[in-house]
């Protein structure tokens, strides 16, 4: 969430105390948002919208949080009406993608799309280029069974991303590309690429798994045990880098609803890691009775 970034729509405010209540519930709101207290944050934005309904730049700001809050239509509403209220040249790409994440997070694929589509074509005619945004399409793309598309944009995600420097970013979205090749059949080449990406990343735990799952199913039993073995002992954490975020951690790879909605695996190696953890747990009964 981009507190700073300049809007054109301005508040529009009556008198001095209405713009220093305004303000000071935004500073509180910002404070709010920093300390993830999201539901306070909502509640802050609430009372500027009372102050100042008719500029749009509150109805927006609000709707963003709301899609950290996982309230996704509450958020749409607010993204529409910030759309009613703007001037018709004006296009907002932070907008448009947090709208997208909204309809993500209602299974509404489509809208989504197209959503991110606009905010990518709008950022290239001004010459920016948005990596999350391309990213976050490619999650689209994979929810609807566009594996090359959606390896087409983790790849150019990953790309922007190292240019920038961002190199968590550019690790996990590489990775995301090596996943797609998973479904489309190419598991020797996606065990390269994950293992690349794991160089890159030696506290991720999610590209281990994958390697884990898809070494088991070529019949590489021993490796598929040690690398878990050491994904699930060795790391445990799912950090890409020191003090980074927890993106996964063991138990969650037996969640197949975790894996397919929250991690977005796709359908095959999901399957694969299931038919992994149960083997691999059926071999430790039997070592165990041995």
């Amino acid at each position: 969430l981009d507190w700073d970034r300049q809007v054109s729509g301005a508040p529009v405010v009556e008198s001095q105390a209405q713009a220093k209540a305004i303000q000071d519930a935004y500073d509180a709101a910002r404070k709010a948002y920093a300390d993830q207290n999201l539901e306070e944050c909502v509640r802050l934005y609430d009372i500027i919208v009372q102050l100042d309904p008719k500029s749009f730049v509150w109805y927006e700001r609000r709707g963003q949080v709301l899609v950290d809050a996982n309230r996704f239509e509450e958020a749409l509403k607010d993204f529409e009406k910030a759309e009613a209220l703007t001037p018709a040249q004006y296009k907002s790409v932070g907008l448009l993608a947090n709208k997208g994440l909204a309809h993500e997070g209602l299974y509404m694929w489509r809208d989504a799309l197209d959503d991110y589509n606009q905010a990518i074509e709008i950022g290239g005619s001004i010459g920016n280029k948005y990596p999350y945004v391309l990213n976050s399409r490619g999650n689209v793309y994979a929810a609807l069974g566009e594996w090359g598309r959606a390896r087409e944009d983790y790849l150019a995600s990953a790309a922007i991303f190292q240019e920038s420097r961002i190199l968590s970013s550019a690790i996990f979205a590489q990775g995301n590309a090596a996943l797609m090749l998973t479904q489309l059949g190419e598991d020797d080449r996606a065990i390269r690429e994950l293992k690349a990406a794991a160089r890159r990343g030696p506290a991720s735990i999610d590209f281990r798994a994958a390697i884990a799952a898809l070494q088991w199913n070529l019949g590489q039993r021993e490796q598929a045990a040690s690398v878990w073995h050491d994904a699930c002992v060795n790391i445990r954490s799912g950090q890409l880098r020191s003090n980074g975020p927890t993106y996964d951690s063991c138990g969650d790879f037996a969640d197949k609803d975790w894996l397919l909605k929250i991690r977005r695996w796709p359908p095959r190696l999901t399957t694969l890691m299931d038919t992994f953890l149960q083997e691999l747990a059926a071999d430790e009964r039997e070592r165990l009775a041995s």
